[in-house]
């Protein structure tokens, strides 16, 4: 992401290789010996509230958008940021379920 200054306005140019490249570098699956180490990357584009709900939007590594939502079960003690660990772990899941998919692409 590149950041101009033209005035008094502020112009901001994303730059979706360096996105992909970072998601590509957190994204990897490691395996030493009997140990496995996982490590996965999503870039959170946008997060709406509403209570008790929450919907997470978010890139991955290919930058498809996918979007996730999570509910707060418990209304009356709503917090914007368990509801949020809830959406990420959901979104992770669903990443997950297509890790061989993703290894296999970095591979090349």
């Amino acid at each position: 992401m590149s950041k101009y200054k033209v005035g008094d306005e502020l112009l901001i140019v994303e730059n979706p290789n360096e996105e992909k490249d970072k998601l590509k570098r957190m994204t990897q699956l490691k395996i030493d010996g009997d140990f496995a180490q996982l490590s996965w990357g999503l870039k959170i584009v946008d997060v709406q509230y509403d209570k008790p709900n929450v919907t997470l939007t978010y890139r991955n590594a290919y930058g498809e958008l996918n979007k996730v939502f999570a509910v707060c079960k418990d209304v009356a003690n709503f917090d914007k940021e368990k509801v949020l660990e809830k959406a990420l772990l959901k979104a992770f899941q669903n990443e997950i379920i297509n890790i061989s998919v993703i290894k296999n692409a970095f591979k090349k």
